[in-house]
């Protein structure tokens, strides 16, 4: 399964749900969600600071089975998520073998 970084922000409403539930009750809810999904939430933490409210590290199934939570949470209109694909050294030392004799010209040369 591959690994998939989340990074969110709530707006108002959400920091209302927040204060109202408190943190605990978020995480519960994610890591339901997550494995009704087939997948597993490793990390779960809020975050201080100006861009994000908290971040998931969560393994998932495949691409599209990951893009469903943010997709859920987003509609709710209380949090705005972006997802990354995140990759192991070994995935990346792959990457580059596959790379490795190609060629590609570079933009306006």
């Amino acid at each position: 399964m591959a690994r998939y970084l989340y990074q969110g922000r709530y707006n108002d409403d959400g920091c209302r749900g927040i204060v109202a539930e408190g943190g605990s009750g978020r995480e519960a809810e994610t890591r339901e969600l997550f494995a009704r999904l087939g997948g597993e939430v490793e990390t779960y933490l809020f975050a201080v600071g100006p861009d994000f409210d908290f971040v998931i590290i969560a393994e998932m199934p495949d691409t599209v089975t990951a893009i469903v939570p943010p997709l859920m949470a987003s509609a709710t209109g209380t949090v705005d998520v972006r997802t990354t694909l995140l990759l192991t050294p070994a995935e990346v030392d792959a990457a580059a073998e596959n790379a490795r004799g190609l060629s590609f010209r570079a933009a306006g040369t």
